[in-house]
C-alpha cells in the first residue's frame, strides 16, 4: 500500500508492482484525468526540475516517458547550453557539458506517470481517500494496514485496509509522526534548517521573435549576501513559468503587478523582467512558502514498527530552490527496487531500506543546509561550515572556468560525486603546482 499518488508515490507503485500481486495507492485528492492542478499539490504551480540522474531512473522505470513529454512540448536540451544561470559572482559559462535534461510542468509529468501506473496489472489508484492512522499488530511490532475514510462520506465512516507493506509517500504534509504517537510509539527526531523564502509564480505565453534563447533561466540566492533570485522554466514551446524568490517580507503582494515587475527588474538577471514585459500572462500570480529543509530520522527510530517505510519529502524534504527533491525520490525508488529483488519478508526490507535511504539523503542535505544556514543567526555546525566554505570557493571560480563548471554540472545533476571538484579546487587557476587554495570567509558577491 502506498500513501500518496504524487511523483514519489507513483514511482513507488511502479517498483512495488514488480514484486507484489496487488498494489493500492491511496490519495486524498480527487485525481484529475489529465494535467490539471489539484489542491493537494500547490507547488505544481511553481517551477520544478529533474536532475539528469533522476531522469535516467524515471526513464528506466517508464521507458519512453521523456519522448512522451517531448511530444507534449517539453524541451530536451544540454544543461550547459540551455541553462542561463546567474551565479552570485557572475554568469555561469554557456557551453555544452554533455548532460541532457528536460524542462516540464510538474502537473504534466504526474499526469503522464499516473496514466502509466494505472495501466499496470494489479495496481489500483484509490483517490478521495483520507488516511487517518496506522493499523498495527497486537504486539505493535509491525504495521498491518491503515485506517481512513472517504472524503465524500459526510459521516467519515472508518475504513480499515490491510496491507503486507505500507509506504508513506505523502510528501511534506505527511501525518506519520502523529500516527506513531497516537499508536503509543515514539515519533522520529526531526532535523530542520528553515528558509524564509517565498515564491511568486506566473505562467506567460511568449511567441514569435520574443522567444528567449534559453530553456531555463535561474538566478541563485546565497544568504546572507544574495537574498533575492528567480527561475523561469520552459513548460512547452511558447510558455514560460516565471518565479520570483525572496524572503516573504521582501516580495511584493501577488496582486501588485507593477511592484512585481519592479522586483524582477531589480535582479541581476534581466530574463525574468523580459518575459514579464514581452509575454502575455496566462495565469494569476500564485504565492507559496518554500518551507526550508526538514529530515525526519526514521532511519534512527527505535523501536519502530516493521513493514513500514518512508520515501521522498515525507522522509527528507529539501528547500525546492535547489531542485534536488524529485531526483532524491527517484534514487530512493531505485533503492527499493534493488532491495525487493532479494527480499523474502517485508519486515526486514523496511529496516534495510530506511538506513540506506539515509545515505542517499546525506550529501544533498549537507549541500542545501550549508547554503540555507546563511539565513540563520545561529552558528552552523562544522559539516555545514566546511561544505559552505567549499561551495563559496567553487561559486567564485565558476564564471571564468568552463572546465570547472562542466564538473560542477555533473555534481549538480548527481551523475558524479562531489569528489570530482576537489582536485580543481586544490590548484589556483593558471598554476601547475599543487599549492593549496584556501577557502576564505564567505563575502558579498562581486558584480559582473
Amino acid at each position: 500500500m502506498v500513501i500518496g499518488a504524487g511523483f514519489t508515490g507513483l514511482l513507488a507503485a511502479r517498483v512495488l508492482a514488480g514484486r507484489f500481486d496487488r498494489v493500492t495507492v491511496l490519495e486524498r485528492d480527487e485525481l484529475p484525468s489529465g494535467a490539471a492542478h489539484r489542491s493537494g499539490l500547490p507547488q505544481a504551480r511553481h517551477p520544478h526540475g529533474m536532475l539528469a540522474r533522476g531522469a535516467e531512473i524515471v526513464e528506466a522505470l517508464f521507458p519512453g516517458v521523456r519522448a512522451e513529454l517531448a511530444a507534449q512540448g517539453a524541451p530536451v536540451f544540454d544543461f550547459g547550453a540551455g541553462f542561463a544561470t546567474r551565479l552570485p559572482h557572475g554568469w555561469a559559462p554557456r557551453c555544452p557539458v554533455g548532460i541532457e535534461v528536460q524542462s516540464f510542468g510538474l502537473a504534466h509529468l504526474e499526469a503522464v506517470l499516473r496514466a502509466r501506473v494505472r495501466a499496470l496489472p494489479g495496481v489500483r489508484l484509490r483517490d478521495g481517500f483520507v488516511v487517518d492512522g496506522l493499523h498495527l499488530s497486537a504486539d505493535r511490532r509491525r504495521v498491518v494496514g491503515v485506517m481512513g475514510h472517504r472524503r465524500a462520506d459526510p459521516g467519515h465512516m472508518p475504513v480499515r485496509i490491510a496491507a503486507d507493506l505500507v509506504v508513506d509517500a505523502s510528501g511534506r504534509r505527511s501525518r506519520l509522526p502523529g500516527w506513531l504517537t497516537a499508536a503509543g510509539l515514539p515519533s522520529p527526531r526531526r532535523s530542520e534548517v528553515p528558509s524564509p523564502l517565498v515564491y511568486s509564480s506566473r505562467l506567460y505565453e511568449v511567441t514569435g521573435d520574443q522567444v528567449p534563447d534559453w530553456s531555463v533561466s535561474f538566478e541563485m540566492t546565497l544568504p546572507p549576501s544574495v537574498r533575492r533570485g528567480g527561475a523561469a522554466v520552459t513548460v512547452d514551446g511558447t510558455h514560460r513559468l516565471v518565479s520570483l524568490v525572496a524572503p516573504g517580507h521582501e516580495l511584493p503582494p501577488p496582486r501588485d503587478d507593477e511592484a512585481l515587475r519592479r522586483f524582477a527588474a531589480s535582479l541581476r538577471s534581466p530574463h525574468f523582467a523580459e518575459v514579464m514585459e514581452r509575454g502575455r500572462p496566462m495565469s494569476p500570480v500564485h504565492r507559496c512558502v518554500v518551507g526550508g529543509n526538514r529530515w525526519f530520522r526514521y532511519d534512527r527510530l527505535r523501536p519502530r514498527p516493521g513493514r513500514l517505510l518512508v520515501l521522498g519529502d515525507a522522509f527528507c524534504a529539501f528547500n525546492p530552490v535547489y531542485g534536488q527533491g524529485l531526483t532524491v525520490a527517484a534514487l530512493q525508488a531505485r533503492l527499493l527496487a534493488r532491495l525487493l529483488t532479494t527480499a523474502h519478508d517485508p519486515g526486514p526490507l523496511a529496516y534495510r531500506f530506511q538506513r540506506r535511504a539515509a545515505r542517499i539523503v546525506l550529501v544533498p542535505w549537507l549541500t542545501a543546509t550549508a547554503a540555507d544556514a546563511g539565513w540563520s543567526v545561529e552558528p552552523a555546525g562544522r559539516p555545514a561550515r566546511m561544505t559552505r566554505a567549499v561551495l563559496d570557493v567553487v561559486l567564485r571560480r565558476l564564471p571564468g572556468e568552463p572546465g570547472l563548471y562542466a564538473r560542477f554540472a555533473r555534481v549538480q545533476n548527481m551523475v558524479a560525486s562531489p569528489g570530482v571538484l576537489l582536485r580543481p579546487l586544490l590548484v589556483r587557476p593558471g598554476r601547475r603546482s599543487g599549492r593549496a587554495f584556501r577557502a576564505g570567509p564567505v563575502g558579498p558577491p562581486r558584480e559582473g
